[in-house]
């Protein structure tokens, strides 16, 4: 059957969608095939209190275009092009009958009537939640180039192996072979289906009692999926790509664990922020459907922030509003922190044709499509329930927690929003400018910056610290490197930011540093990964890095300089350091573990996946910044907000632009409240925009 493009004129005034309907009712669907090509059918407003029982659909929208429609009694609906081949499935489907009813967004909503439209998507949680099952649609087994001929018999069989994989390397490697690459390859084209990365998708998934996925006449229940999902992380870990994108991989595992955390948590809800930044790779239509397609699933408090739908505010007052509830309802900045991410800079930055949104610096701006991360940013740490994180289940205990600007400080914001919500006033404490920063030129990192794209990450020094600005208490060289070891870790044990660095990662540290002093300068123009001559083994990522920042200034010296003085000392310069964890150098390997504790991995973890530099202020403070600061930039202590801030004055009324997150060593843990207490430092007041 040809396309048919109704106009909104029609679909707005299509009388089988009079009267309207609320937020306390919902139209049920029944339908059967007409024998003509289409359908016929009923559809029904009901209490939702008293609805009968009814399933629900999940699919991927795409084009507002309609292939077919759907005889009723007033009249007809038109059913988009990509919900026909799902009514076909399900009427040639012997699990249901032409009895059943079905909720379908796009056919028992009133799309084109923006009241509606709004009171319905603030119920969805309802809705999916009293369904007696989803139907997640994830369209024909052959769809254009994506062919998933025999993915799900395959994944029914790795279902089953579940048990026998765990600790079973052979089994695992034989699942590897060439012999398996045609199911591996279809595999991968259905995780890569676009109804794992939709935002509308998830609540649809998480929230009803039971899930089964379809494509075209084959079908598998969530139970089996998951268990399917688990042996795939079995037979790929320590393989990435090898089998099929890791990516696509990804957004699977991630649902799964969302799902879990949803269990555990008994319905209370997930973390809004941390969901938004978990799904940050999803994509919607509309902007504002990141926050409103999941009401459903985020806490109470949380769904207060998010509010009643509103689809006739901009986008930027949407995202700016989002930091203007999340402050009244928890007092906390700490939201802000997630604009270091989700900025106008982002290279992915998703945005209709000729449209330019001018999102406040401090207000994350959630179109920006971000890789997901279970702990994207310091905000994110185990400690701060308010803005929570995707840590497994096995990982709940934490004792570590930053918080810069201490407790009796932070209750002294002092936050004020203009009422066009584009500023923000806050109180703060500026602790010093930006001096030297290090390179990230080949260090593969997951920058998302159109900044760092154009102008790379190569280090950035200034001629001289101002003598005005340095310590006025020299550090010993063995504090410098303390200093050091623990920012490039964040000063944490584990990626999920639970517990403190030991004191055997400045070992390590010095280890690594030492073994690359006797290393030559590498050639100039290929990366690490290229050819290179013979040389000692020590991890390549740290090798590059260790290039690049070897002539950082600290104060009074080079990196290079400091190593050299520290391992070329009296040995009681160095003897109170613990003994390294490893005396090894070799390459840093990533192995399926959930919480492992070396120096290198939390190193990668900083330096590659969340693409922070090395610095140093003129006052000689060590931390970490993010790649795109320069010097210059003020590091801040905002005192709403427990992470300090990278901060950038801009224009001829002094306002201040939020960069992102810094790691100020010495800083972390409210060491500045005495130092306001005791005058040396001072609150002053800033404009955000």
């Amino acid at each position: 059957m040809s396309t048919i493009r109704l106009g909104p004129a029609f679909e707005r005034h299509n009388p089988v969608y009079h009267p309207p309907i609320d937020n306390r009712s919902i139209r049920l669907l029944r339908f059967l095939p007409d024998g003509r090509g289409n359908f016929r059918g009923v559809l029904q407003t009901f209490p939702l209190g008293r609805a009968p029982d009814f399933y629900s659909a999940s699919y991927v929208w795409g084009q507002r275009v309609s292939s077919h429609v759907i005889s009723v009694s007033d009249g007809y609906v038109p059913v988009l092009a990509s919900v026909a081949p799902l009514l076909k499935a399900i009427c040639e489907s012997n699990e249901y009958t032409s009895e059943d009813w079905w909720w379908i967004d796009s056919i028992c909503i009133n799309l084109d009537d923006v009241t509606e439209r709004a009171a319905q998507v603030g119920i969805m949680g309802d809705v999916y939640s009293r369904t007696k099952r989803v139907a997640l649609w994830l369209g024909e087994e052959r769809e254009g180039a994506s062919n998933c001929m025999g993915a799900v018999p395959f994944l029914l069989q790795l279902a089953g192996l579940k048990a026998s994989l765990a600790g079973n390397k052979d089994m695992q490697g034989h699942l590897r072979t060439e012999r398996f690459r045609p199911y591996w390859t279809a595999v991968g084209q259905l995780l890569a289906r676009r109804w794992w990365t939709r935002v509308w998708t998830l609540q649809e998934f998480i929230l009803p009692p039971e899930a089964k996925f379809y494509c075209g006449e084959q079908g598998i229940a969530w139970s089996k999926m998951k268990s399917a999902l688990y042996s795939i992380y079995l037979i790929t870990a320590g393989h990435d790509n090898m089998l099929f994108p890791r990516r696509h991989f990804d957004a699977a595992w991630n649902r799964r664990r969302m799902l879990q955390l949803w269990n555990d948590g008994r319905g209370e809800g997930l973390p809004l922020v941390a969901t938004l930044a978990y799904v940050g790779d999803h994509q919607a239509t509309d902007a504002r459907d990141r926050t409103y397609s999941i009401l459903g699933l985020v806490r109470e408090r949380d769904r207060k922030v998010i509010g009643v739908p509103d689809y006739e505010s901009k986008v930027p007052r949407s995202f700016a509003r989002l930091v203007h509830e999340f402050w009244k309802e928890y007092k906390s900045l700490d939201i802000v922190c997630f604009s270091h991410l989700f900025n106008g800079y982002a290279v992915n930055l998703i945005l209709e044709e000729g449209q330019k949104e001018m999102v406040p610096t401090w207000a994350p701006h959630w179109r920006a499509d971000i890789q997901s991360s279970p702990v994207p940013l310091m905000a994110s740490q185990s400690a701060s329930s308010h803005i929570g994180n995707f840590r497994p289940l096995n990982a709940r205990e934490h004792t570590a927690v930053y918080d810069a600007p201490g407790p009796r400080l932070r209750r002294k914001a002092n936050v004020k929003f203009a009422e066009n919500l584009k500023e923000m006033w806050c109180d703060a404490v500026l602790l010093d400018e930006i001096a030297s920063l290090g390179g990230l030129d080949d260090c593969e990192t997951r920058c998302n910056s159109v900044v760092c794209k154009s102008e790379g990450h190569q280090p950035f020094h200034r001629s001289a610290f101002p003598h005005q600005a340095r310590p006025k208490k020299k550090k010993s060289d063995l504090a410098i490197l303390e200093s050091l070891a623990r920012s490039l870790v964040l000063d944490r044990e584990d990626k999920y930011l639970r517990f403190r660095a030991p004191q055997h990662y400045i070992s390590d540290f010095l280890v690594l540093c030492q073994a690359c002093l006797s290393l030559p300068p590498p050639d100039p123009g290929p990366s690490y990964k290229r050819q290179q001559p013979p040389r000692p083994s020590i991890d390549p990522l740290f090798t590059e890095w260790w290039h690049q920042n070897k002539t950082l200034r600290l104060t009074t010296q080079p990196l290079a300089s400091l190593i050299t003085s520290i391992t070329t000392s009296p040995e009681a310069t160095f003897s109170t350091l613990p003994p390294p964890a490893s005396a090894s150098t070799d390459a840093y390997t990533e192995l399926p573990a959930d919480d492992s504790s070396t120096f290198l991995e939390r190193f990668y973890d900083t330096v590659r996946k969340k693409s922070r530099r090395l610095m140093v202020t003129e006052g000689g403070i060590v931390g970490m910044a993010p790649c795109r600061a320069r010097p210059g930039d003020m590091v801040g202590i905002v005192l709403g907000c427990g992470i300090p801030l990278v901060l950038r004055r801009v224009g001829s009324r002094e306002a201040w632009q939020v960069v992102g997150e810094a790691y100020a060593h010495g800083w972390m843990s409210g060491e500045v409240e005495g130092e306001v207490v005791q005058g040396r430092r001072e609150v002053v007041r800033l404009r955000m925009v």
